[in-house]
């Protein structure tokens, strides 16, 4: 006997709606299927030993979320000295997309200043996102110019990039290259001392 049971598993952002959860299920097998997209997120299956296991490769809640940034460890929007924030907010470092406002005209994207020797990064891009990673792995084996030692967090990049997966999520903005587009962002890094 088979049972089809109904249940929410999340909501699109921005108002786009509901997204279902169906899971199928029998003495044999259990399925879950989610409404966008009519995409199987579990198949579970009994092994010789008659272990239930979960055979597909999936995700097990909505993804593709923008979130807001405001009062989170990663609101960056106003300058912070960085070492102290991962410590304050008991993170182990950034390597994440943070979404620009959308243009494909030069915009501003980050500012970076080292304190000591008054360095300044801007970057400018025409990309709708920037990833942010900050040598998270780096572990001090890594040696570099004139024998230089690279600890955790000695180093950061700014990518500038579109959003990840976002062939996959239609509220993102698009990505694809079709045939006769042409491929064109540009990114300015801009230095100057203060």
């Amino acid at each position: 006997m088979g049972s089809v049971t109904r249940a929410v598993f999340g909501e699109l952002p921005s108002g786009g709606g509901t997204v279902e959860k169906f899971r199928l299920q029998s003495d044999l097998l259990r399925v879950d299927i989610i409404s966008w997209g009519c995409t199987i997120t579990a198949i579970e299956v009994k092994d010789r030993q008659g272990r239930a296991s979960d055979v597909v490769l999936g995700f097990a809640d909505l993804e593709g979320e923008v979130a807001p940034v405001q009062g989170t460890a990663f609101d960056l929007r106003k300058p912070v000295e960085l070492g102290k924030h991962l410590q304050d907010f008991h993170l182990n470092g950034f390597d994440h997309n943070f979404c620009l406002k959308g243009s494909k005209e030069k915009h501003f994207c980050a500012r970076v200043r080292h304190a000591a020797s008054g360095r300044v990064l801007e970057v400018y891009t025409t990309q709708p996102g920037v990833q942010f990673y900050t040598g998270n792995f780096l572990d001090g084996t890594l040696k570099g110019k004139s024998g230089a030692v690279y600890p955790k967090h000695s180093g950061f990049c700014l990518e500038t990039q579109n959003w990840p997966d976002a062939v996959n999520q239609p509220h993102f903005p698009p990505v694809l290259l079709r045939p006769g587009e042409e491929y064109d962002h540009t990114t300015w890094f801009k230095f100057s001392v203060a």
